[in-house]
Order: structure tokens, then C-alpha cells, then sequence
């Protein structure tokens, strides 16, 4: 089985400065194969897809070196995200979402999520490191210990950002545990008064009471009422709590 662990990391200035610049090389070979894939569909032209796009790469390197300073895979994972997108829009077309939308272009200040498939990262105890070629700047961050992950296992690495904070996502392999019969059984009855009964084969039984609604929001309306009730008939504030009451 596949899990996921979000770890939040805290780079230097210059280390996020790294960051952004890569993360912009992202966005701009995302919104290119993105133009490409539009002008493609309005003039009829076939065959512009992942593969394709993929195979461009090298030759957009030649004439802009500065896209190697971006790991390989994490352009090829941008690309591998378009078509992604691409695809979920037109599942939901067909499924018959008429209000989906195509992808769309992303913003200057966007940070695109930079995703290491299975190579260009080296996790050891307390820290995790990441290939790049923009300067000297290392990106190793630290990473609490108790994260110990064996590199036969970690099949994804991911970099994003939300709300000026930074995480690395890491997507690993289990084995998952036989099953195994200890004869224990535990029975769950979903109730309205009672949001899950519970009981075992040995008699123990758990109950999570449902908070009702009526009585959640009762004593607030009664509140409301009574201030209503002090104001003057169909002046401004009693038109106000009138509102809120309904």
C-alpha cells in the first residue's frame, strides 16, 4: 500500500529564493505546453500529447540552458501534471459536468509544486536533499527523525508551497499486514440519536452521541429574538436581527 507524509521544512532566504526560480521554470514549461495544446486544438493539428511534449524537452534545453537548472523528471512531472488536468476535465465532461473547465494558465506569483519521481532526492536520518543546477545554494532542509524512510520504499518527493509555509510530501511503500483472524468481532449501528452505537464480541460497547442541529442553533435564535424584542417595531436594527433570525 502507498501513503503519504506532509513535513513541513523552513528554508533559508536564499535557499527560498532557489526554491522560486525552479518552481518558475515549472510554471512557464506548464503554460508553454499548455499554449502549444490550445493552438493545436484551433487549428486541428494532431499528436501534440504528453509523449510529445515530453520528447521537446531536450531541444527547448538547447536553446534555453537555463531550464537545466531544473531537475529532468521534475520538468517531465510538470508536463505529466498538465496532462493529468487535462484528463480529469474531460472525465468530467463526459460524466457530464458541463460547468468543468479546460486548465488554465498560472499566475506570475504561483508556486508550482515541483515533484521528484523516484530520482534526484537522498533522504538520510534528519534530512532530505534535492538536485538542482541554478547555483551552490545546497537544498537540504531538515526533517524530524522520527521520519526514517528506506529508499526502496519512496516512490515520490514532492515541494510545494501554501501561505508563504513549505512542504516536501513524501509518497512511500508498505507492505501491507496479512490478515489475521483473532476471532474478535465489533458490530456499528448508525443512528439519528446517536451518531455510531458500537459494540464488540466481548461486550464493550462505544457511543458518540449526535449534536442535533435544532438544539445547536435554539439557543442562538432565542437570542437574537430577544434582542429583536427590545428594538422598535420595523425600524433599522429590528429589520437587521429580523434578517439574521431567518
Amino acid at each position: 500500500m502507498k501513503l503519504t507524509q506532509k513535513i513541513r521544512i523552513f528554508p533559508t532566504p536564499a535557499q527560498e529564493a532557489v526554491l522560486w526560480k525552479l518552481s518558475e521554470k515549472c510554471r512557464l514549461i506548464y503554460n508553454f505546453a499548455l499554449a502549444e495544446r490550445r493552438d493545436a486544438y484551433r487549428t486541428g493539428a494532431q499528436g501534440v500529447n504528453y509523449r510529445t511534449q515530453q520528447n521537446d524537452l531536450p531541444l527547448i534545453k538547447e536553446h534555453f540552458p537555463e531550464y537545466t537548472w531544473v531537475y529532468s523528471k521534475v520538468l517531465q512531472c510538470a508536463l505529466r501534471s498538465l496532462a493529468a488536468d487535462y484528463e480529469s476535465f474531460f472525465a468530467l465532461r463526459k460524466n457530464g459536468h458541463a460547468d468543468a473547465f479546460p486548465p488554465r494558465f498560472k499566475g506570475k506569483n504561483y508556486f508550482t509544486t515541483m515533484v521528484y519521481n523516484q530520482s534526484g532526492f537522498k533522504i538520510e536520518p534528519g534530512k532530505i536533499n534535492f538536485s538542482h543546477k541554478y547555483n551552490d545554494i545546497p537544498l537540504e532542509f531538515a526533517i524530524p527523525d522520527k521520519f526514517s524512510f528506506d529508499d526502496k520504499q519512496v516512490k515520490q518527493v514532492a515541494i510545494c508551497s501554501h501561505r508563504s509555509q513549505y512542504f516536501v510530501t513524501i509518497t512511500y511503500e508498505l507492505e501491507e499486514p496479512l490478515y489475521v483472524n483473532n476471532d474478535r468481532y465489533q458490530a456499528i449501528d448508525l443512528g439519528i440519536t446517536h451518531l455510531v452505537t458500537a459494540v464488540n464480541s466481548q461486550g464493550k460497547f462505544l457511543v458518540v452521541k449526535n449534536q442535533r442541529p435544532d438544539k445547536y442553533w435554539n439557543p442562538k435564535i432565542a437570542e437574537v429574538q430577544s434582542r429583536k424584542d427590545r428594538c422598535k417595531k420595523f425600524g433599522n436594527r429590528w429589520k437587521l436581527l429580523n434578517e439574521i433570525k431567518h
